[in-house]
């Protein structure tokens, strides 16, 4: 077998985690959910879906990765059926690639945009704008409406704006020439080729950076996660010294308790937290798959999640500033001051930078960083695909196939995202981005039955601790806190969310056509399928390769077992008696688990029979008449 790679440095990975999950959800996802859920309001269940979901599910991922140091599709070893949850997770992350690459085009055109000599949606006296059109420094109402629309040709005499009529200059430059927005998503409109062209170098940044793989990724990320939060911090800074700031901040921390009642703001902060965590993409699981077996993914997956909801918290300030300035200007209540959606992060932050000394300078380190924070993330994304494709299939290995496969990842990317690159394109962004909070709740859900309750919580355990069962404080930890965590809090949290947005289900969006809500359903559809059909078609291929003639009930047990493939990729880590059992070719996962011998551990637990959620049935381990489900061959088919 080939060597797998690794990082260089672990500290290349912390980084890496930390870019990934510090990006543009950050300064995009999280206000723009804030802003349509009732400010303050929605740190409420941010905080219980980060205590209860998001820490548990982000460490269950990154310790999957390292024991096994696989991908997110070969390393379902420890269950065959639940194979095409890996496939279930690839496919929604490169979904979420392809979207979010355009909001990074989106900042490359406002850096190119950046670079003349005055910026241009300063100003409201251009092709774009209209009458209702106003910048921070012009009254509500003019008594010469033409003083700046004279150079347009555009006549406003006469013209009488309503309050919550008037949009900012940099409202309309985003909307009107930016993106040329239509009336909604059923009227596309035509292709925009110079957000088509910043979306094509956003996929070439991408195949430059991933063509080596996690080595060239591994370099890359240093400048790409730490040189944002110099910039962020120069925005708070000038954010909150505006006029109107503590209009927009007061929103910001002010709940409106009202809003809890609402499942689309509960389903909305569990789907950030699965979107800033990156969790259930099997991209944490790509990461972490190329770190060494021992290192300490506890300590690692608690430093993480805290950082990256600091910054969220952080970037608020920058953006609610400005949206109270936005509203001292116009005279409109903050809550209506912008739209919500990707426009939030292009129209308010652009207004900040306007007001800065030398604001060419300013917006273009701001969007540059906005780069930074889209790659930083894209990258690990990306990744994921192509390891997850990779590892499953060798032959796209080889330096020849594998330079050829990975541009042709970036290739499909490029193509598949250029229907939201058209001017009714961000209308199918949005769609995207609300219907992926599905298929993320759902996989997460999934993910902690097959490893913690069909595989077992006491072999999951003694896993854990043949990893870290040197530190006592990472043992305490994961008992105290995680073990219950991943095991009960998750599923039943993730449960509640679901149940919970059902119940009061809104059809999105509400003034789109109905194939609109069709088409996102079959997003999800899409990116579920893969799971059910790969459990189903393997049983039923199972069924007919029988060699031993097992009823079907004990056919199903011994599928939903480990191979003997499965545990840590070195022979010197297996060294508890299941995997040196499989090592030499005996029935390993038959005899019962002594957890006080892994890690010369003082902290045990009785032995897991009849605690495993599946117990096989008890084959002799030697008399060769029982069968693992690896013994089953497949003709190398792949679903």
């Amino acid at each position: 077998a080939d060597e797998r790679a690794s990082w260089s440095r672990h500290l290349e990975f912390i980084i890496t985690c930390i870019g990934f999950a510090v990006g543009l959800g950050n300064v995009w996802r999280f206000p723009h959910l804030m802003y349509s859920s009732g400010g303050g309001a929605f740190f409420i269940p941010y905080i219980i879906s980060l205590v209860f979901m998001g820490i548990p599910l982000f460490c269950l991922e990154i310790l999957f990765g390292q024991f096994a140091s696989k991908g997110p599709i070969t390393i379902w070893e420890n269950n065959p059926l639940f194979k095409g949850l890996g496939y279930t997770m690839v496919s929604l992350a490169a979904i979420i690639s392809i979207y979010y690459n355009v909001v990074v085009a989106t900042a490359i055109y406002f850096l190119f945009a950046s670079m003349q000599s005055e910026l241009p949606w300063a100003s409201c006296g251009n092709d774009w704008n209209t009458c209702n059109c106003r910048t921070y420094d012009m009254s509500r109402n003019l008594s010469d409406p033409l003083m700046w629309f004279n150079k347009s040709g555009l006549n406003c005499t006469g013209k009488e704006t309503a309050v919550n009529g008037v949009r900012g200059s940099t409202d309309e430059y985003y909307y009107n020439k930016v993106l040329e927005a239509t009336d909604g998503i059923e009227d596309a409109g035509k292709l925009k080729w110079d957000l088509t062209l910043c979306n094509l170098l956003a996929w070439v940044i991408i195949a430059v950076a991933l063509i080596k793989g996690v080595k060239s990724m591994g370099k890359a990320v240093y400048f790409f996660a730490i040189f944002p939060y110099i910039l962020l911090t120069v925005l708070v800074v000038r954010g909150v010294t505006l006029d109107g700031a503590k209009k927009g901040i007061d929103f910001y921390l002010k709940p409106d308790i009202d809003k809890l009642i609402d499942s689309r703001v509960w389903k909305s902060a569990a789907s950030q937290i699965f979107f800033s965590l990156s969790c259930c993409t099997g991209s944490l699981t790509a990461m972490s798959s190329y770190t060494k077996f021992n290192n300490n993914f506890i300590r690692d997956s608690m430093i993480i999640p805290i950082i990256n909801c600091f910054t969220s918290f952080y970037a608020g300030f920058a953006i609610f500033s400005v949206l109270g300035f936005m509203s001292e200007n116009s005279g409109v209540p903050v809550d209506q001051v912008s739209r919500d959606g990707p426009g939030l992060i292009f129209v308010a932050y652009p207004e900040a930078l306007a007001q800065l000394p030398v604001p060419q300078l300013w917006s273009i380190l701001f969007f540059f960083m906005m780069i930074c924070l889209g790659m930083g993330t894209q990258f690990p994304s990306v990744e994921t695909v192509m390891t997850g494709l990779q590892d499953e299939f060798p032959v796209l290995r080889g330096r020849r196939a594998n330079i050829v496969f990975r541009l042709l990842v970036c290739i499909a990317g490029f193509l598949l995202g250029m229907p939201q690159t058209t001017q009714g394109g961000s209308y199918l962004l949005d769609l995207c981005d609300f219907f992926v909070g599905w298929p993320l709740m759902l996989i997460g859900f999934f993910e902690v039955v097959a490893i913690i309750w069909v595989y077992g919580f006491f072999r999951f355990t003694e896993d854990v601790l043949l990893m870290v069962g040197h530190s006592l404080f990472a043992k305490i930890t994961y008992y105290v806190y995680f073990s219950w965590g991943m095991a009960i809090a998750t599923p039943l949290f993730i449960l509640f969310i679901i149940g919970f947005d059902c119940y009061d289900y809104e059809r999105y969006p509400s003034d789109a056509p109905r194939w609109a809500e069709a088409l996102g359903w079959l997003i999800v559809a899409f990116v579920m399928m893969w799971m059910p059909l790969w459990y189903i078609i393997r049983f039923i291929v199972a069924i007919f390769q029988n060699p031993e003639g097992l009823p079907l009930w004990q056919l199903f047990v011994k599928m939903n077992q480990p191979t003997k493939k499965w545990g840590p990729q070195n022979p010197e880590h297996r060294t508890i008696p299941r995997y040196q059992q499989a090592s030499a070719g005996q029935q390993p996962f038959s005899d019962p688990v002594h957890l006080e011998s892994v890690g010369n551990s003082n902290l045990s637990l009785p032995p897991p029979y009849p605690g495993y959620a599946h117990s096989p049935p008890n084959y002799p381990a030697n008399d060769n008449k029982g069968f693992e489900s690896s013994d089953i061959e497949i003709e190398k088919t792949k679903f």
